[in-house]
């Protein structure tokens, strides 16, 4: 899940932002795997995430259900998902093991919390990828703060553009931190947007703060 690898922001904040993909494999174990991944779901909602969600249905932040994602999996199943804590993200891994479905598991986080996570569950990753940050005419992308905003959705759904505005209106006074992420937040479709961070950084935004 490459699209995850390029959230940018300072430990202090990326220390607090995990994203993780279950699928079924396409031609190994996609045939029957519906039932695995429909406990998966529940058992990863019950952990608390701060969105969940998959490109088919759309996330719960567009007001998407739970049972509306289970009943539209495809053959080959997936939920992609994001937790505000490392707690809640192992904790999810964790479940995971003990449903043992056989579901290929990817997590996105800081590096050093998942390598040491991977080690206190006994897990062998299969693969480890790297972001290795942007290359090119640099000048030309947008501020820091607003590519923090940006880079949560892997997919580029978040425009540039519609950030700006919303952090204007925030420094503004014209509409809250929280009202701002929920005018962002909906448009990224795969489910992996951190509300709880991006709430945060819309704060420094606000006035007198």
């Amino acid at each position: 899940m490459t699209h995850s690898l390029h959230r940018r922001g300072t430990d202090e904040y990326l220390k607090n932002d995990f994203t993780l993909l279950v699928t079924a494999a396409s031609g190994i174990n996609h045939i029957g795997s519906r039932e695995g991944m429909s406990k998966i779901l529940d058992a990863v909602w019950e952990i608390g995430p701060t969105n969940i969600g998959s490109n088919e249905t759309g996330t719960t932040l567009s007001g998407v259900t739970l049972e509306q994602i289970r009943s539209r999996f495809t053959k080959v199943p997936r939920i992609r998902c994001n937790f505000a804590s490392k707690e809640k993200a192992f904790a999810a891994i964790k479940k995971m093991q003990e449903l043992d479905t056989g579901m290929s598991v990817t997590l996105s986080g800081p590096i050093e919390h998942t390598l040491n996570m991977c080690k206190e569950y006994g897990i062998k990753p299969h693969s480890i990828n790297l972001s290795l940050d942007v290359w090119g005419k640099k000048d030309k992308l947008p501020a820091e703060e607003v590519l923090e905003l940006m880079t949560m959705c892997g997919h580029g759904l978040v425009s540039r553009t519609l950030i700006e505005e919303t952090m204007d209106k925030v420094k503004q006074g014209k509409i809250s931190a929280q009202q701002a992420t929920v005018i962002i937040s909906p448009l990224c479709i795969c489910g992996i947007y951190n509300t709880e961070r991006a709430e945060k950084l819309f704060e420094k935004c606000v006035p007198n703060k």
